[in-house]
């Protein structure tokens, strides 16, 4: 249990049972990421200030948007380029009682009129490879032009994620660095 949630580990039967039907994550989405913690303390210290549309980008198995639909009544859609990860989202969604869709996309899939519907995105640990910090950043890049009001990105700080914070700090007037150690 973390954040009104309850949190299935990689030794829940449930999990295990989804494992020999053949659901291997190929992507990274074996587990839940604590970078996620991250935001959703973040998202409880500085609540939206009404209803959301939510896209969790790289969303594995879903749990921070699962949040975002628990705490603010969102409406949350998760993305991630493995489709294998989209039962375990759906089995937190039914073991936590709340509804979240998923949709197999790549970050380059995302255009800026598919953008537009959020307001909000989320992602945690999603800049781990080199070539993933331009990847997002041209993501983030895309959402700000499509309208999106407020991108959330966290991450244990890896090289990727530091150039992906310098490019934006760059590109974008309102860019906010959070160190979590500092707070």
């Amino acid at each position: 249990q973390a954040f009104g949630l309850k949190i299935l580990n990689a030794k829940h039967h449930a999990v295990r049972k989804l494992k020999t039907e053949g659901y291997q994550a190929e992507i990274h989405g074996n587990k839940f990421w604590n970078s996620s913690f991250l935001i959703m303390d973040h998202l409880k210290r500085n609540p939206p200030q009404r209803a959301l549309r939510v896209l969790d980008i790289g969303c594995g198995w879903g749990l921070l948007g699962l949040y975002c639909a628990k705490q603010f009544n969102a409406r949350v859609t998760g993305i991630d380029a493995d489709p294998n990860v989209g039962p375990y989202l759906q089995l937190h969604a039914r073991t936590n009682q709340l509804a979240m869709t998923f949709e197999k996309r790549r970050f380059d899939q995302l255009t800026k009129a598919y953008l537009s519907k959020f307001d909000l995105i989320v992602g945690a640990d999603i800049c781990f490879w080199d070539e993933l910090a331009k990847t997002v950043f041209n993501l983030i890049r895309r959402a700000h032009t499509a309208g999106v009001g407020q991108i959330i990105i966290a991450d244990p700080c890896r090289t990727p994620f530091e150039k992906l914070a310098e490019s934006c700090a760059h590109a974008f007037d309102h860019v906010e660095r959070i160190d979590a150690r500092l707070q």
